[in-house]
């Protein structure tokens, strides 16, 4: 069955250090056995929403992400690296149908948000569970749904693909198969 890999980094410093590389090391691994596509998303509106950072701050620290990412040494010609607050153009329709299906208490119970916090916070969830479906990359996929998705990430990240695996059937995709890691001690 075709496939595919989704990683992804909140950009919240100037370099990636060891712990930050390893699953990006991990998944070139991955991308070089199973030689599929790559999907690497950066959460730049994530960092906007929790930290206390500007636009600006951010976007510069994605800059110097994206160059250490690069330097790991992916497929250039299966691998696309996209931050949300420029792609979310082409996210939006599968970001809003996905949104539909997650309620306020469900984030609040799964990330502990609450009445108080903005609400990008609330709906930042969507943006991270629509890569782990095709729909959200048609220059890559066209209009297959049967595409699978495997994401290699760290254990926090957890969270966000039970949630997508509980909206895939709604939304007519296979669910996404997850390789959890542990933090670097």
């Amino acid at each position: 069955e075709p496939m595919y890999l989704y990683t992804g980094r909140g950009p919240s410093s100037a370099s990636l250090h060891l712990g930050h590389l390893m699953p990006f090391i991990f998944t070139k691994w991955l991308q070089d056995v199973f030689d599929c596509p790559l999907v690497i998303q950066l959460t730049d509106d994530e960092k906007y929403l929790w930290k206390d950072l500007t636009e600006e701050e951010i976007h510069e620290m994605l800059i110097n992400n994206v160059k250490d990412i690069i330097a790991v040494g992916f497929k250039p010609d299966k691998t696309f690296i996209f931050n949300n607050l420029a792609y979310m153009g082409t996210m939006h329709p599968l970001v809003v149908q996905i949104s539909k299906r997650i309620t306020a208490s469900t984030v609040k119970a799964t990330f502990g948000v609450s009445d108080s916090d903005c609400i990008g916070k609330f709906a930042f969830c969507a943006s991270q569970i629509a890569p782990s479906f095709p729909a959200c990359f048609p220059h890559i996929f066209g209009r297959a749904k049967k595409v699978r998705v495997l994401v290699p990430c760290c254990i926090d990240q957890d969270p966000f693909f039970r949630l997508a695996r509980d909206v895939a059937h709604r939304l007519k995709f296979p669910k996404a198969s997850v390789l959890h890691s542990k933090f670097f001690p």
